[in-house]
Order: structure tokens, then sequence, then C-alpha cells
């Protein structure tokens, strides 16, 4: 025995100092939070859609989200994914009426503050430790919702009268004509209106619904004769009666061109051009149109057009609803687009995909990525008082969810209202007439979303 007693001892130490080797744990004076976030809750999915900003201050550290939670995100049950370098159970939550020692998988109630981490190094030297207080909002709107309200009852006596709004350098710009004369209101807000501008050099009488906008210079056709105005109220008008076509009205602008809509004087047959300098130019090669001739069903007064930039980023516009050169309403809805591959082209959606009747009277504006409709009457003289939708850029349409997009009870279904968006994305439907009478009454609406983005980035 004694003499394996030496190999004995030496074996032993061995094992001593293997098993000191192996339990050396590497510490740390470290306190600072690295990550902040929530686990991933299907039931609960606007949790994890936010990002944190982590402030380490000298006195209390600030965690918080640089964007309020999704309306109707739930706090009150939830699991928060914190990193730090400080080992397990060093990490302490202050919740109100609880303290929660972290483990990693703790479900906490982060509906009410004020919340606090403390966190303590791994060295657990008493001076390393630092603490936070944890900031995470929810939205307490919807950013779905649109939000309406009514600016003002009556801007005028309307009586019998058409208008026309714009968006002139931040001011709305609202042309009314009775029969008579054509007067012109402004505002800022759509609440306050100045005293109104009396323009000159437009016939009487006016219908101001078909002038055109285009930057800086406003457009109108009459009796073929085409006005134009740089300042709103000063128009000059150019006689175009010695050219082999008549100017029947204005179209659109589209691809930066003040389209408008012309007439074969021997053939009769409608045709597209362009303005510009004061000269008319027919437009060449439209694929869709047979020897460039408008069809029968193509609208020359009473129509909507839009234009705006597809997904594609390709120039379009829609053209939708009106009256053809005999009177008849049409439920057209044509699209206008320019492919560098194929040039310009036409073609009239509601071929394939009837959504509603003949219409007159509509109003159509881009917003949050929608294309969207108010107003009108339709061929069985049915006065629209829904909003019409479209999500893939005048294809289809729909009646939006009501519990996100109603008109306020006051609003009266209408027709020839007019409908502008200023900068701050706040829509205006201006007046309009009914079987009841006229109107000069003013409704203001914005989507939640819009306007939080806006507010943010003045």
């Amino acid at each position: 025995m004694r003499k394996f007693l030496p190999i004995l001892i030496l074996i032993i130490g061995t094992f001593v100092c293997c098993d000191d080797n192996s339990t050396t744990v590497e510490t740390s004076s470290e306190t600072r939070v690295n990550t902040f976030t929530f686990y991933k809750d299907t039931a609960n999915p606007g949790l994890t859609e936010a990002t944190y900003k982590i402030e380490h201050l000298t006195d209390t550290g600030l965690i918080y989200c640089t964007d309020s939670l999704r309306f109707g995100t739930c706090l009150d049950s939830v699991v928060p994914y914190v990193t730090y370098k400080a080992t397990p159970g060093s990490a302490t939550f202050y919740l109100p009426g609880d303290t929660i020692v972290s483990t990693g998988a703790d479900t906490m109630n982060f509906s009410k503050g004020p919340i606090y981490l403390h966190v303590k190094a791994s060295d657990l030297v008493e001076e390393h430790q630092r603490w936070y207080r944890i900031n995470v909002f929810v939205h307490q709107a919807d950013p779905n919702l649109y939000v309406w309200k009514k600016m003002t009852d009556q801007i005028f006596d309307p009586q019998i009268c058409e208008m026309k709004a714009f968006m002139t350098h931040d001011t709305i710009s609202l042309f009314v004509n009775n029969g008579f004369s054509t007067t012109i209101y402004q505002s800022t807000d759509g609440a306050g209106w100045a005293q109104p501008l009396n323009p000159t050099g437009l016939p009487v009488p006016c219908q101001v619904r078909d002038i055109l906008q285009h930057g800086d210079t406003m457009y109108y056709v009459a009796n073929n004769k085409l006005y134009t105005s740089l300042d709103l109220t000063t128009w000059v008008e150019t006689d175009f009666s010695s050219r082999d076509f008549d100017l029947i009205n204005m179209l659109v602008v589209f691809d930066n061109k003040s389209w408008c809509i012309l007439q074969d004087r021997s053939n009769k047959q409608l045709f597209l051009g362009t303005v510009s300098n004061g000269e008319i130019l027919p437009v060449e090669d439209i694929y869709g149109l047979e020897g460039n001739v408008l069809p029968e069903n193509f609208p020359v007064s009473d129509f909507a057009a839009l234009p705006f930039e597809s997904s594609s980023e390709r120039p379009r516009a829609m053209i939708v609803g009106g009256r053809t050169i005999n009177g008849t309403a049409v439920n057209t809805r044509w699209n206008l687009e320019y492919e560098l591959s194929a040039g310009y082209r036409i073609v009239d959606f509601s071929i394939e995909q009837p959504s509603f009747n003949s219409l007159t009277g509509i109003s159509l504006i881009q917003y949050n990525n929608h294309l969207i409709m108010f107003g009108g009457i339709d061929n069985d003289l049915t006065w629209r008082s829904d909003i019409l939708y479209s999500n893939d850029e005048g294809m289809n349409w729909n009646v939006p969810d009501t519990a996100e997009n109603r008109l306020p009870a006051t609003y009266t279904s209408r027709q020839n209202q007019t409908v502008v968006v200023d900068k701050q994305n706040n829509i205006f439907i201006i007046g309009g007439q009914s079987f009841v009478g006229a109107y000069s009454d003013v409704y203001r609406g914005y989507l939640n979303k819009l306007k939080w983005e806006t507010l943010k980035n003045e």
C-alpha cells in the first residue's frame, strides 16, 4: 500500500486541478442592456412590430419604443426579452404592485407604469448596477380610422350653381358659377373663407367643373375657344375656330401634358390632343384606339379624371363616368397609361369589371395608395352617399369598412361635389347638389396614420 501512495496522491491532485479549471467563471462589470423587445405572441401580433431605443444615462437610463404599438395591442400579459452581460437572476423588473426577478420567461403586466428594470453586473460588485425606466405606448386611436368633421355649414348661398376646387399654393381656391358670373372663394383650412375674387376674361355662363389645372396654369374650353390663366383671376382667350377640328373640352393632366378632346369637323370623329405653349397638337399612336379615334362611349363632359403614378412608377390616369357627345351617361372607366416599350395605351376597365352603373357628378382622389370615389348619381337616379375604394388602381371598386371610414350623419347624398387633398393629408369635400337643393358646406377628413406621419415630419 505504501508503494502505491505517491501515485494515488498524484492522481487525486490531477483531478483537483482539472476541477478548478472547469469551474472558473469569467465575470464582468458591464451593466448595460443591449436589446429590449417582447416575445412573439400570435394572439397579440402588434407586440413585435415596434423597435426600441435604449439610452444609457448616468442616473436612470431609458428604454422606449420609437413609435407607439399598434392600436389594440394588449400589454397586460407579455413576456419581455432583454439581453445583457449580467448573469441570470441579476435583473429585476419593478412594476406597480409587483417585483419580478427575471428568468427570461416571466409573464408581466406592462399596461400601467411606471416600470423599472434594475441590472446588477456579474461581478456582483455593489457599485456595478444600473437602473432603466421602460416606456411602452400603444396607439389610443385606430391608425386606420378616417376622422371626419364638418368645417362650415355654408360658404355662400348656393342656390343653383356649380363649383370646383383646386389646391393653389397651400390654399383651397373654389371656383363658383351661378349662371351669370364666376367667383373665387379661398381658404387655408376649409373653415374660414376670405372675401371672394372676381376673375375677368371667362365666358358667361362658365361650366367651372370643366376647368383643368396644370401647375400654375388653368385651362377652360368653351365654343371652340381656349381660356388660360396664370393667376386664377386674369384669363386670356385664344380662338381655334380656324382649325380643321373643334376643341370640345379639356380632359386630364397626364405625363406632364395637358390633354384635351378634339373633334374632326369633316367626319365628326373624336380624338385626343395636347395643349402646349398655346397650341393644340393631336396625339398620335395610342394603342387601343383604331386610327386614334375615340369610341362613341367615351365621355366628353361630367366625367371625373385623375392622374396618378402606378405602383410600377408609370404615369397613369383614370377617366370615370360622364356623358358622351350625345349626352348619354356612361359607366366607363378608361385607363390611360404610358410604357417606354409600348408608348401610350388606353383601355376600358368596365368591360371586364362592371362595378357600377352609369355615373355622373362623381369626384376622384388618390389617397393612402387607394383611389377613392365620392358621390354622383347613377342612371336609376340614385344619389350615391357611399364612398368607393379601389385597391388595384381602378380595376375594381368596393365600399370600405364603415367601421373605419364613414361620413358623418349630417352629410347628405349628393353629386357635383368637389374634393381636394392638401399637403397635410386633409381631404376636403365641398358643396354639391342633391334632390333637395344645393350645398356650399365643407367636410374635412383624414386618415389617422397619415396625419400622424405628417405631424411627425413637420
